[in-house]
């Protein structure tokens, strides 16, 4: 294992890794040793997608809820319309007859009585239940909007957790790049002491400077398994995630030119959760119609008809009959009193209306704070991007001058060693920095409610699966993540 360590990390197995720090190192790089040991399984953003929208339980849970709004309605749009019903009963009966006469005997009969009766109420004037069928229609749209802005949260979760993932691989192996190269500093330090060259503090320094970078690796891993679980919320157990490589020419939306205005006005007019929160006050409102239409009178045409059959008459020997009866008439029902619950059901009505109001202002607070941190946070990240760029040209004449100087003997061996990490943390700090743009981005275009799958989808067309070779500086070693 220590071996291989030495590999990955581009050391001599010679190096003393494993005589200095044995065990421990081991251990620190043990899970980033399996990741990258084991076979691939390539993924996109596409195929992502896909599982969140099968497996997430929060966008399921969302597309059930527009269902059950739908059955509501049906069942509101129910009470309108008549209501049909059937009863029957059949018994069997036992009679003992008898008279206050001692001149008429006792008498007794055992028969059988039945009855059927065919029921109709057609509601001519309810007014809750008209204002109950407009109130279903607005739940559903209501929860069509928040179907919506479930997708638009489950589309930008996926592509934040996407992008983690690829900045945390880029973490892990700047920190391995980095313990390689204090290793180094380590070991021209230990053999400089040993020659009289230099001290034990110089010997010291450089180990502390060597265990801070082995314990920032097992962060940047752990980091890494963290970013991936995030990952796996939204789209379920993974095996393996074999980590693309982001285009270094790829061209990035530009936001540089345009308003923040028209940008928050298109979030506040086309935001999900804004206009769920208008409709969920739409349906408060009808509430408030439907609990005071419980103080008004209701009318119904009702009708009926039934037969009563029994197999004897009033009296013991009597004939049986049959009697057949419709009846079709109009019921007023007027409310007088109920104890004050109806009033009650008023006064709830109208505190959660005005509370569904003060739920359309959060939601607009909520989706301007999201806009305006989306907005800065891709200019930001531009900035970020741009002086990486810069940073990445200093730091590569900066190597460049290291190690000519090394060659001269007027720079050493450490200075060429502290040029490179320079230069690397500059190529960790640019990709970082459009990875935060792109998550600006879509984050913005999902305030504004106009995130679809295609634009994630598209985002695939940024990342290839081998090296940028026109952008040497968009390179960097093979990483994967493995679940632990």
């Amino acid at each position: 294992m220590s071996n291989f360590l030495c590999l990955l990390l581009h050391l001599p197995p010679e190096c003393g890794l494993r005589r200095w720090h044995g065990s421990r190192c081991a251990r620190h790089f043990y899970c980033l040793a399996l990741a990258l040991a084991g076979p691939v399984y390539a993924q996109s953003l596409s195929s992502l997608l896909d599982l969140a929208r099968s497996t997430e339980p929060t966008y399921l849970g969302a597309r059930s809820n527009v269902e059950a709004a739908k059955a509501r309605t049906d069942q509101a749009f129910g009470a309108l319309l008549p209501q049909l019903s059937m009863s029957g009963n059949t018994n069997s009966n036992r009679r003992d007859y008898r008279t206050r006469s001692t001149s008429i005997p006792p008498a007794g009969d055992a028969y059988n009585s039945n009855m059927t009766q065919l029921s109709l109420t057609q509601p001519l004037w309810h007014y809750a239940n008209i204002v109950g069928w407009q109130q279903a229609e607005a739940v559903v749209v209501q929860a069509e909007h928040q179907l919506a802005g479930a997708e638009q949260e489950l589309l930008s979760k996926l592509v934040t957790a996407w992008f983690d993932v690829l900045a945390a691989g880029d973490t892990i192996v700047f920190s391995a790049q980095q313990v390689s190269a204090l290793q180094r500093v380590w070991e021209v330090a230990r053999r400089g002491a040993e020659l009289g060259q230099s001290g034990q503090p110089q010997v010291d320094e450089a180990r502390s400077k060597l265990d801070q970078a082995l314990a920032d690796a097992v962060t940047a891993e752990t980091d890494a398994q963290l970013k991936r679980a995030a990952l796996e919320q939204l789209v379920g157990p993974l095996r393996e995630l074999d980590l693309p490589y982001m285009r270094g020419v790829a061209e990035l939306a530009n936001l540089s030119t345009e308003k923040l205005e028209a940008w928050l006005d298109a979030a506040q007019a086309g935001n999900p959760n804004v206009l769920a929160a208008l409709q969920a006050y739409e349906a408060a409102g009808a509430e408030v119609s439907k609990q005071r239409a419980g103080h008004y009178p209701t009318l119904d045409i009702v009708a009926s008809y039934g037969k009563n059959s029994q197999a004897v008459g009033g009296f013991p020997g009597q004939a049986g009959y049959d009697i057949m009866q419709g009846v079709v008439g109009l019921q007023l029902n007027i409310p007088i009193f109920s104890g004050g619950t109806q009033s009650a059901k008023v006064s709830e009505a109208l505190a959660q209306k005005e509370k569904a109001r003060q739920d359309i202002e959060a939601a607009r607070r909520a989706t301007i704070l999201a806009a305006k941190q989306a907005w800065f946070g891709w200019h930001a990240a531009y900035a970020r991007a741009m002086a990486g760029v810069q940073a990445i040209k200093a730091a590569r004449s900066a190597m460049a001058l290291a190690r000519k100087g090394r060659e001269n003997g007027l720079k050493t061996e450490a200075d060429v060693l502290q040029a490179e990490q320079q230069w690397r943390a500059a190529q960790r700090d640019f990709r970082k920095g459009r990875y935060d743009q792109v998550v600006s981005f879509v984050k913005l275009k999902a305030a504004a409610g106009v995130l679809t799958g295609g634009d994630v989808a598209a985002l695939d067309a940024l990342f290839v699966k081998l090296p940028d070779d026109t952008d040497p500086d968009n390179a960097r070693p093979s990483f994967k993540v493995s679940r632990r």
